[in-house]
C-alpha cells in the first residue's frame, strides 16, 4: 500500500517553515479554489480546556466539485498532485502544483487531519492521517478511503455548503497554531488573506470565518462572533471597496478640532475617496503608466510572460491638508503595506511573496506611498525559485550578470536562465522604483513650496506666501548685510511683483503683494526663496534695483537628499547655515563680479560645481527618520553629561 512517508518524516514536516497559521489556512484555501469553489467557509471551533478558551478544531469548508475515492486516496501523500500538466496549470490559472500543500500546512498546525469529500449528496467519502494513532500502530500506511457520515456537529456549525459537492478538512487537537484565540486568527486571517487572494475576491470568490465555542451543559456548539467575509486588501489600491475603506471612512468623518488648525482640512481631502457607507471607498493610487506593462521572456520554445505594475498614492492621500499624511489612519495603513513589502509578486492571481528584495530602504517612511507588483504564470517557478509551500521566491536584486555567461535562448540551462531573468527583472523593477520615488519626491517637494507653514514667510496679515528661508536665515541676513535705506518705491514694487508671479505661478497675486508688503516694513536688502528651475546650478540670484533675491533650486539633488529632509524635519540651525553659505557666495558674487564677463565665467562655474555636485548627492540621501533621530541622540548626549 502506498505510505505517507516514514513516521520520522512525517513528525519533521510539522516544522515545514509555514510562517503562520494564517498562512497555512491559505494553502487550504488554494485547494479549494483549484476545485472550483465558489466560497470557503473557515470554522473555529473553542472548548474551554483548562480552564482557557482554546481553538481545539478547525474545519476549512468549501463548495467545490469534491474528490473522486482515487484523488482522495492520495490526498494526503506528500508529493502527489492531481495538477500534473503544466500547460494545463498555466492556462487554468491553478495554486497548486507541489503537491505539498494539503498534508503539508495541516501537520504545521496539527497532529490530526480528517478530510470529507462528496460528488454527490448521498455519499461521502473520507480519509485522514493521524501522528498518534501512527506511533501507536507502527504503521505508515495511508488508510483506504472510507464512505462514512459527517459528524452530526458540523450540521450545527453549517459546515457543508453545498449538498451535492463539496470538501471539508478538519484540523484536530490544534497545537501549533500561531494563536489560541478564534478572535485573534480572524483578526490576522482578513487582513493577509484579503491581501494574497485579492485577485480572485475581485472574481467574487469569498472567503469567510465564523467561530464557535462548545457548551458542555448543552453539549453543542455555539456561535460566538458574528461571521467575517474577507475583504480586498490591495496593496496597488487600485481596486475598489477594500479594507482601508473603513480607515478613509473614518477619518473623512471625524470631528474637527478648532484648537489644531493644520487639521482642519484633512475631513475634506479624504472625502474624495469615500463611498457611501464604511466598507465603500474609490482607489487611492493611480498607474504609473510607463511602467506598467506586459513583459516576455523566451527560454528553450517556451514565451514566459510577466507583468509589471507600478502606482502612487494621490497626493491628496499623501498630504490631507497636513505635511505628515503617514500619520493619519490611512497613513499608518500604506506604512503597514510597506512592512510588508512594497514589491509583490503574484502567480496565477495568488499573491506569493512580497518584500524589498534590495531595492529600497525599508526606514525610508516616505516610501509607502508607492507599490510595485509583478504579475508571472506557473511556467516562471522554477526561474524565480518559487517555494513549494507558496510563501516566497528566491528572486533578488542582481544588477550585475556574470559577463562569461554567453546568453543562448535555446541552449540556457536552468542556472544561466535564472541569472539572465533576473537581471532583466531588476533593470524593469529598479526603473519603476526609481520612477515611482521621483514622483513621490517631486509631490512633495511642489506640496511644500505651496503650504508648508514652515517653509512660508511670516506675515501679520497671514495667509499663504512664498517658500523662503527659515526665521533665523532671515534676521541674521538683515543684521549683517544690513537695511535698505529707505522702502520700495511703486516702480520696484510692481517689477518686484512681476518677478515673483513669474517664478511662483501658483502662488496669489495677493499674497505675493503681501510678501513684498513684508519685506518693505522690514527694509531688507534682499531674501532667500527656493523655486524650481531646469538650472544645474544649486543656487541664482537676480536684483530688482538692489534688492538682491536669491533662489535656490528644488530641483537639485542636494535640496532634495539634504536640504529638503532638513525642512520637513525642522532642523532650523543647520538648514539655516546651508542657507547662509548660499547668501554669502550670492551676496559676494553680487558686490565684487558684476561685469557681464565674469558673470558669465561665475554663472558657468556654479554649474559645473552644481553639475558634480548632483554627481555626489545622487550617492547619498539623509531620511526624515535619520535626522530625527540624530535629535534623539543629541538629548540622550546632553543627558548624560547632566
Amino acid at each position: 500500500m502506498p505510505t505517507f512517508f516514514s513516521y520520522n518524516a512525517l513528525v519533521s514536516q510539522r516544522a515545514s517553515g509555514y510562517k503562520s497559521t494564517m498562512h497555512a489556512l491559505a494553502e487550504l484555501i488554494d485547494n479549494s479554489f483549484d476545485a472550483e469553489a465558489s466560497k470557503v467557509r473557515i470554522i473555529l471551533l473553542e472548548k474551554q480546556i483548562a480552564g482557557r478558551r482554546r481553538i481545539d478544531e478547525i474545519l476549512i469548508c468549501d463548495d467545490g466539485g469534491g474528490m473522486t475515492e482515487d484523488v482522495l486516496q492520495g490526498a494526503l501523500q506528500f508529493g502527489n498532485t492531481t495538477n500534473v500538466e503544466l500547460d494545463d496549470i498555466v492556462r487554468q490559472k491553478k495554486k497548486g502544483k507541489f503537491g505539498y500543500g494539503l498534508p503539508n500546512a495541516s501537520l504545521s498546525q496539527c497532529p490530526s487531519v480528517h478530510v470529507y469529500s462528496w460528488k454527490a449528496s448521498n455519499k461521502t467519502i473520507y480519509t485522514y492521517l493521524d501522528l498518534d494513532e501512527l506511533a501507536k500502530t507502527g504503521s505508515i500506511e495511508i488508510p483506504l478511503v472510507q464512505t462514512v457520515s459527517l459528524p452530526s456537529y458540523y450540521e450545527t456549525v453549517d459546515a457543508v455548503l453545498n449538498g451535492s459537492h463539496g470538501t471539508i478538512v478538519s484540523w484536530r487537537r490544534c497545537d501549533r497554531l500561531s494563536n489560541v484565540r478564534s478572535s485573534t486568527i480572524v483578526e490576522k486571517s482578513e487582513k493577509l488573506l484579503g491581501r494574497l487572494f485579492r485577485y480572485l475576491l475581485l472574481q467574487d470568490k469569498q472567503i469567510e470565518f465564523t467561530e464557535y465555542l462548545y457548551n458542555s451543559s448543552h453539549e453543542s456548539f455555539e456561535l460566538v462572533a458574528a461571521k467575517v467575509s474577507v475583504r480586498i486588501n490591495d496593496p496597488l489600491f487600485l481596486m475598489p471597496n477594500t479594507v482601508v475603506a473603513n480607515k478613509i471612512w473614518k477619518e473623512a468623518n471625524a470631528p474637527v478640532a478648532d484648537d489644531v488648525p493644520d487639521n482642519r482640512n484633512i475631513p475634506k481631502h479624504f472625502k474624495a475617496f469615500v463611498g457611501n457607507n464604511p466598507n465603500e471607498c474609490l482607489p487611492t493610487n493611480t498607474k504609473v503608466i510607463d511602467h506598467c506593462y506586459k513583459y516576455p521572456f523566451f527560454w528553450k520554445d517556451k514565451e514566459i510572460e510577466f507583468e509589471i505594475i507600478a502606482t502612487v498614492a494621490d497626493i491628496k492621500i499623501q498630504k490631507p491638508g497636513v505635511r505628515n499624511g503617514g500619520s493619519t489612519l490611512v497613513g499608518q495603513f500604506y506604512g503597514d503595506k510597506q512592512r510588508e513589502g512594497n514589491i509583490s509578486f503574484v502567480r496565477a492571481d495568488r499573491e506569493i511573496s512580497s518584500g524589498n528584495y534590495g531595492f529600497y530602504r525599508d526606514t525610508e517612511p516616505q516610501n509607502r506611498w508607492w507599490s510595485i507588483e509583478v504579475k508571472f504564470s506557473p511556467s516562471a517557478d522554477d526561474l524565480l525559485g518559487v517555494h513549494n509551500n507558496k510563501q516566497g521566491i528566491e528572486f533578488t536584486a542582481t544588477p550585475n550578470i556574470d559577463v562569461d555567461n554567453e546568453w543562448d535562448q535555446y541552449s540556457a540551462e536552468l542556472l544561466q536562465a535564472k541569472e539572465k531573468l533576473w537581471h532583466e527583472l531588476t533593470i524593469k523593477i529598479n526603473t519603476a522604483y526609481k520612477s515611482v520615488w521621483a514622483i513621490v519626491r517631486k509631490q512633495h517637494r511642489e506640496w511644500d513650496l505651496a503650504n508648508a507653514s514652515s517653509e512660508k514667510l511670516n506675515s501679520q496679515n497671514g495667509g499663504e506666501l512664498l517658500p523662503a528661508a527659515t526665521n533665523t536665515t532671515s534676521k541674521i541676513i538683515g543684521s549683517i548685510d544690513g537695511k535698505r535705506s529707505s522702502q520700495f518705491s511703486e516702480n520696484q514694487k510692481t517689477q518686484l511683483f512681476e518677478r515673483l508671479c513669474q517664478r511662483y505661478p501658483t502662488i496669489s497675486k495677493e499674497d505675493i503683494r503681501r510678501a513684498i508688503d513684508n519685506y518693505d516694513q522690514l527694509r531688507v536688502r534682499g531674501c532667500v526663496l527656493y523655486a524650481e528651475s531646469e538650472s544645474d546650478q544649486l543656487w541664482s540670484y537676480t536684483t530688482v534695483y538692489d534688492f538682491l533675491i536669491i533662489t535656490i533650486n528644488t530641483k537639485h539633488e542636494f535640496y532634495i537628499n539634504v536640504l529638503h529632509p532638513m525642512k520637513v524635519v525642522g532642523v532650523e540651525e543647520a538648514l539655516s547655515a546651508m542657507e547662509l553659505f548660499v547668501s554669502s557666495l550670492a551676496w559676494e558674487q553680487h558686490n565684487h563680479f558684476q561685469g557681464e564677463r565674469e558673470t558669465a565665467v561665475l554663472d558657468q562655474f556654479r554649474s559645473f560645481v552644481g553639475l558634480h555636485l548632483n554627481r555626489y548627492m545622487r550617492e547619498i540621501k539623509i531620511s526624515e527618520e535619520s535626522l530625527k533621530r540624530s535629535d534623539e541622540d543629541d538629548f540622550d548626549d546632553i543627558d548624560e553629561q547632566e
